[in-house]
């Protein structure tokens, strides 16, 4: 008897799991593979050559999260307003030739947050942005780690949000203009009412 109950449990467990992952599917609020325990970031060790610029910024947003898992740090909530800010600045440093904060052309990053809504309007909110080119995003965030103040960034207990760019190219900078490569920016922030 014992067993065809435990029998029965499980069934009815594992039915029970299989429509809440279905609901949360169908909601949209399935959680992202790329961030489940011990799952792999697609496409860190791709090329610019072997994916697209958004895989290769989903990426290294990836890496970041495994970064901060791995340091006991929360995780960040992925934000679109942020990505959309750190997608054209990673566009804008490859036809402008640039790898710094502020391209030619460019408002400030500040202004260029706001602008994109980022902010509670009337709240207070901080930020900061990390860029860099490597030729995958494993050997960007590799990097990014070994340095510092970008290393406070992507651990930062304050930041809360993040949005990630991606863009192919080689600007003529030190370290970049051997070849093509990604050109990466890296938005954290926090804001409250």
């Amino acid at each position: 008897m014992a067993g065809t109950l435990d029998t029965r449990i499980a069934t009815v467990l594992a039915a029970l799991a299989a429509a809440v992952v279905a609901a949360l599917s169908l909601t949209g609020g399935a959680p992202d593979p790329a961030f489940a325990a011990g799952a792999k970031c697609q496409n860190a060790n791709a090329g610019p050559r072997g994916t697209t610029s958004d895989k290769l910024g989903q990426a290294v947003e990836c890496l970041i999260a495994k970064q901060r898992k791995g340091a006991n740090v929360k995780q960040l909530d992925p934000v679109g307003s942020l990505s959309g800010v750190a997608d054209k600045h990673s566009d804008v440093m490859i036809k402008e030739d640039c790898l710094n904060h502020r391209c030619d052309g460019e408002k400030s990053l500040e202004k260029r947050i706001v602008r994109s809504g980022y902010p509670i309007p009337g709240g207070r909110y901080g930020f900061a942005e990390i860029t860099g080119c490597s030729v995958t995003p494993k050997a960007m965030v590799e990097a990014w780690m070994r340095k510092r103040v970008f290393r406070k960034r992507i651990l930062g207990r304050s930041y809360r949000d993040v949005g990630v760019g991606a863009a192919k190219g080689s600007p003529s900078v030190a370290g970049c203009d051997d070849g093509l490569r990604g050109v990466y920016t890296a938005i954290f922030a926090w804001r409250k009412p």
